[in-house]
């Protein structure tokens, strides 16, 4: 049965119970990244068509350090960068458990208007851009039919240089705190500003 677009809508996750539906939502259907932990700030939804939950999408804390390719397009050093920090949200997570042309966009639009309201309400902070990082082979098609920018890819990072709760599975962590393993690998960026 299609998913009707009209009836799509984001419920922002508050309880428990909530939480917890958002973090096996993670674990079962995102495809690359099937962790739930991130640091910093962090805001998610539940995706509903209608009563039926269809997936989840987050706006977190924006990262650093900056890529070049980020301060590039935003025209700003590191210093600046600082200083708009808070300003900036990364889209640590969007997974749905069905596939439907439109479905992604649909949300996506729905996002960046609820993001800006509740960072401000929660933070008091104005959130001007949000980011996201596509890995894994993926190509950001999505992001691109919602009219975000393409702004180049990460550098990667050297080996053992950091952890990642968002691109390192608990295995990969557990690792990384034992014996040394391979680097990290670069990522496609897209920037919408709001």
């Amino acid at each position: 049965m299609p998913i009707d677009l009209k009836l799509i809508r984001l419920k922002l996750v508050e309880t428990k119970y909530e939480k917890f539906l958002v973090k096996n939502i993670i674990r079962k259907y995102h495809s690359y990244v099937p962790t739930h932990r991130s640091v910093g700030r962090r805001l998610d939804w539940l995706v509903y068509e209608d009563m039926k939950i269809i997936g989840m999408i987050g706006v977190g804390s924006a990262t650093y350090p900056p890529s070049k390719d980020m301060l590039t397009h935003l025209n700003i050093n590191k210093e600046d960068y600082v200083k708009i920090f808070n300003t900036i949200g990364n889209n640590w997570r969007f997974c749905l458990k069905y596939s439907q042309k439109n479905l992604g966009t649909t949300i996506l639009k729905l996002f960046r208007q609820e993001a800006k309201i509740e960072w401000k309400k929660k933070y008091d902070d104005s959130l001007e851009y949000i980011m996201t990082f596509i890995g894994n082979g993926k190509s950001g098609a999505v992001y691109k039919a919602d009219n975000w920018k393409y702004v180049g890819e990460t550098a990667g990072l050297a080996p053992h240089k950091s952890l990642s709760m968002k691109w390192d599975s608990a295995e990969k962590l557990k690792q990384k705190f034992v014996k040394p393993v391979g680097g990290d690998y670069k990522k496609l960026i897209f920037l919408i500003k709001l």
